[in-house]
């Protein structure tokens, strides 16, 4: 079957982040400083190629892609400053925005005026749904005078189930182009058991960040002096499992107990610990794009802004909230904050799907494809 080149796609690309990748000579030394390429993975000198040629089908087929953390070796030392390791960060975004089917991500990642108006008017959307729950509250009453409150109440719950729909289509996508590019697939009596060694090995890297770890980009740089807390694979970690922490806790309080002023209740406990973990990230990796210290953090995207500045303002609401509850403080001040912090929230999770954040979903899938082409 042939492949069709694409040239044109070197242009797309540039407004995914992906500007200097044209001075690359194919020298490989982007490869060969890369502490994460294993056996047959020859990224990043292969997705250079691949853009180069325009090969679109190639890229989005490609778990190597995902194989990458950004440390930004490769970049550093670039005999032709090509900056492979942003390429493979644009790549990944123009993935994202090609397995997810809506649109809504090539908005986000390429066109900065209408994501900030998108993002606005979600959270205005979010806070009339918010409203539709908390109906004895004055400021719902007057908005249910002039907007009816079905209407509200069926476009919040039509947003959730859109971006419930359009996340899973999007991993499906991704499944199929991998599951089309796998060789050597195994039929018979093993194939179970390799595929769940493929599975727990990729649940022990999301787990512990083992591959990460092994960016040792800066030994003799600006986190060489750092302690492991302020590296960052710790801060990828943190905000992660916080924002995992806090979902789950959300979920546990919303099935089984409203605790109005339990602070000591499960869910409580596990919101509290999920918080500080993702807010410590999340405050880390703010400091490190202000500071901008390495060439990693000199980059930074709108919408990793955004996402960052949500997920710290989550972080300080709650807790703000936490307080309020726990101390008995009603005033209109908690009121405002409550809105801020669950439309923020909510926003976040509806917004998964469709921002850098979704390599969650992504990244696990590349992971155990790669698991499952090594036990084979």
């Amino acid at each position: 079957m042939a492949t069709k080149v694409r040239p044109e796609l070197a242009k797309e690309l540039k407004r995914y982040g992906a500007d200097d990748f044209n001075a690359c000579y194919n020298c490989g030394n982007c490869t060969a400083v890369c502490n994460l390429t294993e056996g047959n993975e020859n990224f990043p000198r292969m997705m250079i190629r691949y853009t180069l040629l325009g090969l679109k089908e190639e890229i989005l087929s490609s778990r190597e892609l995902w194989m990458c953390y950004y440390c930004g070796e490769c970049s550093e030392t670039c005999p032709r400053e090509a900056d492979p390791g942003e390429l493979m960060a644009a790549l990944r975004r123009y993935a994202i925005a090609h397995y997810e089917p809506s649109g809504i991500t090539r908005l986000i990642f390429r066109n900065n005026p209408l994501y900030i108006l998108f993002t606005l008017l979600l959270a205005v959307l979010l806070g009339f749904f918010l409203l539709t729950l908390k109906p004895e509250m004055s400021v719902s009453r007057w908005i249910f005078e002039r907007i009816p409150y079905e209407v509200i109440h069926n476009l919040g719950l039509g947003a959730f189930v859109f971006m419930g729909i359009t996340a899973f289509w999007g991993v499906f996508t991704m499944i199929r182009k991998l599951r089309g590019k796998r060789v050597n697939q195994e039929q018979g009596k093993g194939r179970f058991t390799k595929a769940w060694n493929a599975f727990r090995a990729m649940l022990r890297e999301v787990a512990t960040m083992e591959r990460y770890r092994k960016c040792d980009t800066y030994e003799d740089e600006y986190f060489a002096r750092k302690p492991w807390y302020l590296r960052p694979w710790w801060i990828h970690w943190s905000v992660m499992w916080g924002f995992i922490g806090l979902l789950v806790a959300t979920t546990l309080d919303f099935l089984f107990k409203d605790p109005a002023t339990m602070v000591w209740w499960p869910s409580r406990v596990l919101g509290t610990l999920a918080g500080l973990l993702m807010l410590y990230g999340a405050t880390l990796a703010l400091f490190y794009r202000i500071l901008r210290p390495v060439k990693t953090y000199q980059s930074t995207k709108l919408a990793d802004w955004v996402f960052l500045g949500f997920i710290w303002l989550a972080g300080i609401t709650g807790f703000w909230m936490e307080i309020a509850v726990f101390a008995g403080i009603e005033t209109d001040f908690s009121q405002i904050v409550f809105l801020i912090h669950t439309v923020i929230s909510m926003e976040l999770v509806i917004l998964f799907a469709y921002s850098k954040f979704a390599h969650a979903f992504y990244r696990p899938v590349a992971l155990y494809f790669s698991n499952l082409e090594r036990v084979n």
